[in-house]
């Protein structure tokens, strides 16, 4: 069930594996390659955790109110498709590193990125557009498939003074945040959804899923 639902991951071109160190930006190129390494990690954890999972395990819910395995993913895949392209227009505009210096975030991106992080005890609003749709499916092909957007997006940044450029942002729009944030919540975001998942999971291994 799994391997029909999946496919195999997206592979990206050779170029775009390569490393993205270099010599003039070595601190902000290994800023952004903690990101990316960060995203690629929860893509290989998130398969990793639905192999092998019934469609039960996947699309069932705790409670009535809460989420399944299924809803996880989609709401990450939502999140990321919304947010990207206001990332990517901003990355249009960043001027080129001329230092060797680091990347910030900004306070008020730092503490956001506190609240995020798992385990979390602070429970977000989810704006009406990310709330994940309703379905007895496993979509496992959007998440694939906005994960490499994603980390397409930040190779396209290296170099790049991408903490002096503000997105626009479609949605959590409490506080104005610039590119860097914006991909480091994003991640953050992505672990705090696969703790959730790893949450979900436990619980159905230890309990029979009641037929609906």
């Amino acid at each position: 069930m799994f391997g029909y639902a999946t496919g195999t991951l997206q592979r990206l071109p050779t170029f775009l594996r390569s490393p993205v160190r270099t010599g003039m930006t070595q601190i902000s190129t290994a800023q952004l390659e903690a990101v990316l390494n960060q995203v690629e990690n929860v893509t290989r954890k998130a398969r990793d955790l639905v192999a092998g999972r019934s469609l039960a395990h996947l699309t069932t819910s705790l409670e009535s109110t809460s989420w399944s395995v299924a809803h996880c993913l989609d709401h990450l895949a939502l999140t990321t498709t919304a947010v990207l392209p206001a990332i990517s227009a901003a990355i249009v505009c960043a001027p080129r590193l001329t230092t060797n210096r680091t990347l910030r975030t900004g306070a008020l991106t730092r503490l956001f990125l506190r609240n995020l992080e798992p385990p979390y005890r602070l429970r977000l609003s989810v704006h009406s557009s990310l709330v994940p749709r309703q379905h007895d499916f496993f979509g496992w092909s959007a998440f694939e498939q906005s994960q490499a957007h994603l980390t397409r997006t930040i190779r396209a940044a290296v170099g790049l003074a991408i903490d002096q450029v503000i997105v626009e942002p479609p949605v959590y729009a409490r506080f104005r945040y610039n590119v860097y944030g914006a991909l480091r919540m994003l991640a953050a975001h992505e672990r705090r959804h696969l703790w959730q998942i790893e949450r979900i999971l436990k619980t159905l291994d230890r309990a029979p899923i009641r037929a609906s």
